[in-house]
């Protein structure tokens, strides 16, 4: 299993200096935000953080740039508000996908990864009440249908994860998400972080969330995210191996459904935190024997 991170825990910069950021820890893999890399010259707006196209030189740049550090790129993120109150918001982001989806396949990366997101206008890290409503699910299938058929004909898979925020807000709805548009086209981005609600983030809750999420998902995982929450009432994420993610018994479920796939850290910002990580999952990845 090779260790990866996804660019979002870095600052926006170009593509060299990015992919010589991401080389120095030793990283192999890597989950690329077109936001990160300046020559893109996208920025996200909080509802669309997918551009419409990114130009074929640029394209090349971040591919050879991958290549001559032998980076794997094995994810692109493709998120935009799929359940935004405002249909014209979620039409803009099906016109982008097409775009967006070919530069993914022209950079070989399998995944597109999605988020389902909330009815928040604003925001779309925003938790909002009306996200559960049948309404905004109704929303979001209509949008995942739509860039379901544009992924097929670009030959990328769309990866989705359980948020508490989000449309997909727990593992029963990811499933029937994926058997409603077909797995074939959707899979499972496993972030175990993303499982827990607010009053759930409890040492003696972990086994039972993390296990659950398997039972529901396993078979569907494509990708699986290192990053970690603190126990408390709310939602505290932080870096891996500072919170309590079981990730000894993450990498046995993943070996148990037969995962061949890597591991991307996520949620660690700055040098000391990014290395601590690192390391912190180099160590389990080592003892699990992946």
């Amino acid at each position: 299993m090779r260790l990866g991170i996804c660019t979002t825990d870095f600052k926006a910069m170009s593509v060299n200096q990015l992919f010589d950021r991401v080389a120095s820890y030793g990283f192999e893999a890597v989950q690329l935000s077109f936001a990160s890399v300046a020559e893109t010259g996208f920025e996200a707006d909080g509802r669309l953080e997918i551009p419409a196209e990114v130009p074929p030189g640029v394209i090349r740049t971040i591919a050879d740039a991958a290549a001559s550090r032998s980076l794997s790129i094995v994810a692109v993120n493709g998120t935009f508000n799929m359940a935004h109150p405002d249909r014209a918001v979620r039409d803009e982001g099906v016109r982008r996908f097409e775009g967006f989806a070919a530069a993914v396949a022209a950079l070989g990366a399998p995944i597109a990864s999605i988020c389902t997101r909330t009815r928040c206008a604003e925001d779309l890290w925003t938790f909002h009440p009306d996200t559960a409503s049948d309404a905004a699910w109704d929303d979001m299938m209509e949008v995942a249908r739509a860039i379901a058929a544009i992924a097929r004909r670009h030959g990328i898979r769309l990866g989705i994860e359980t948020e508490a925020s989000n449309v997909i807000s727990t593992p029963e709805r990811a499933r029937r998400l994926i058997d409603e548009v077909g797995a074939d086209v959707m899979c499972v981005v496993m972030d175990c972080a993303n499982l827990f609600h607010a009053g759930q983030a409890r040492r003696d809750r972990v086994a039972d969330v993390i296990g659950h999420a398997f039972d529901v998902l396993g078979d569907d995982v494509a990708l699986a995210h290192g990053k970690d929450i603190l126990a408390s009432d709310g939602l505290r994420f932080c870096a891996a191996g500072d919170g309590i993610v079981d990730f000894d018994l993450f990498l046995m479920l993943l070996a148990k459904y037969g995962y061949r796939g890597d591991m991307v850290l996520h949620g660690a910002h700055g040098h000391a935190s990014v290395a601590r990580a690192a390391a912190f999952l180099r160590a389990r990845i080592a003892e699990s024997g992946q």
